[in-house]
């Protein structure tokens, strides 16, 4: 690899006789996967990825190319494509910028893990999977579907650009999903559990995640005795999975700042202002190792960092890549640029993002609501970033009266506006939880981490029964 480093960055040093910046990012990718349904495999798959893209930059414009290619012949004429492109593009771009020059990083990184998931018999993988479709099977005779999928990854990049930085990082991630169904009296319902996160098989070896089959069965058993909801305004108590979901997709996506500077952002021009309770505090730290978005540099080799999006209600920062971060004239990015692979190009993407912790716990919140919904995980969602409006569907919800939950609910929808969500955040509880995820955008997709608390929300509307 060596070599190979000392002759990107000679590369890279004539590629600058003709534009004003360059990177490159070799990406190794080793994958697995498992996917059974009903006790039949319908996946089995592995799977090595390798190549390069490259990206140059002239005067706003930005030329990509990207080969599996990795002779020099071929990793040089993938930069020269390149260098054509941006310079093609140039006189065509309206917002003219200039990358600034940052701090040049030479590090070598490796995610710690204690059990190689390379060193894991695939009988063994198997074994995992089957007995979790079967735990879930033979739960209830009403599960009529069962669905596992078990995935794990080593993700080896190399990133060089011409601000002189040299960038390795290896890591590894794993993940298992559950989704069962149940059906009785015409009326069919979805129970969903997950685990994951970055390290080894270690991941897997605990408790929930040898249960997963079961969890997600008892959710499916238990929607088919919910109430269909009824639609109104209240008082209302979001769980962990679906207060972390509304942080990421409400106000996440906001957050970003290529998103700002298109203006399809609710948030332009409002760093400062209070835009939240005093409750709330927002934060996206890819740092914390074992999540699922965690990362200890992102895929333009900016070393990870923590963020504090919103403190105590007010808006303190955006996430940020070298383009954005160049171009609100910033000292430095934040660490958020991320593709998918080597065929993709980086942009600014959330990690781990999470409500911080308040001082309440669940028992103090229910206390406070006479008459409510307790609102727990999510189906799906709809956000519109530009005019701050969300939908989601919680996948499943209780009636609250006088602080005691009571009548299982379920079809139980969520809309409104954004900032109007956090302003009337009463409490958060003292309990953080992260759920693994994947996030798509500009048609790419890489993990995240969102991190919830029980939070308490006046005024929320929910959808239903009308």
């Amino acid at each position: 690899m060596i070599i190979m480093k000392d002759f990107l960055m000679s590369l890279i040093d004539k590629g600058l006789e003709d534009v004003e910046f360059i990177d490159m990012r070799i990406n190794d990718i080793q994958s697995f996967i498992i996917r059974i349904t009903n006790g039949i495999s319908r996946e089995m798959m592995e799977a090595n990825e390798e190549g390069i893209g490259i990206r140059a930059f002239n005067s706003g414009s930005w030329g990509f190319s990207c080969s599996n290619l990795l002779d020099k012949i071929s990793i040089e004429k993938t930069m020269k494509n390149a260098i054509k492109l941006a310079k093609a593009n140039e006189n065509k771009v309206k917002n003219k910028f200039r990358i600034k020059e940052f701090q040049s990083i030479q590090k070598s990184s490796k995610i710690p893990f204690k059990i190689n998931i390379q060193d894991v018999d695939v009988n063994d993988k198997i074994e995992y999977v089957l007995n979790l479709d079967k735990q879930g099977k033979e739960f209830d005779k009403r599960i009529v579907n069962t669905n596992v999928i078990y995935m794990d990854g080593i993700i080896n990049n190399l990133v060089c650009n011409s601000f002189g930085t040299i960038i390795e990082s290896t890591k590894s991630i794993v993940r298992t999903i559950c989704s069962n169904y149940s059906f009785e009296n015409g009326i069919r319902q979805r129970g969903f559990s997950s685990i994951g996160g970055t390290g080894g098989y270690e991941i897997i070896k605990n408790e929930k995640a040898e249960k997963l089959g079961i969890e997600a069965s008892e959710q499916a058993i238990r929607l088919l005795k919910a109430k269909p909801a009824k639609a109104g305004t209240f008082s209302a108590i979001l769980d962990p999975k679906l207060s972390s979901v509304f942080i990421h997709e409400g106000l996440g996506h906001c957050c970003e700042a290529d998103t700002v500077l298109s203006g399809e952002s609710i948030l332009e021009n409002r760093i400062g202002e209070v835009i939240g309770s005093n409750k709330v505090t927002i934060i996206d730290d890819p740092t914390q190792i074992g999540h699922y978005g965690s990362y200890l540099f992102d895929s333009e080799g900016t070393p990870a960092q923590k963020k504090i999006l919103i403190e105590n209600g007010i808006l303190k920062s955006f996430l940020h890549s070298i383009e954005t971060a160049s171009r609100m004239n910033l000292e430095k990015s934040t660490g958020n640029a991320r593709a998918e692979n080597y065929q993709n190009v980086p942009i600014v993407r959330m990690s781990s993002i999470y409500i911080d912790k308040g001082d309440h716990t669940l028992e103090e919140m229910l206390e406070l609501v006479n008459n409510g919904i307790y609102a727990s995980g999510w189906l799906y969602g709809y956000t519109d970033t530009a005019k701050g409006l969300h939908q989601f569907k919680a996948a499943e919800a209780y009636l609250i009266e006088n602080g005691e939950l009571t009548t299982p609910l379920r079809d139980c929808a969520i809309s409104g506006m954004t900032l109007e969500v956090l302003k009337n955040i009463l409490a958060v509880d003292k309990k953080l939880e992260f759920t693994p995820g994947t996030c798509g955008k500009a048609g790419q997709y890489v993990p995240v981490s969102d991190g919830g608390a029980h939070v308490l929300v006046q005024n929320v509307t929910f959808g239903g029964l009308s």
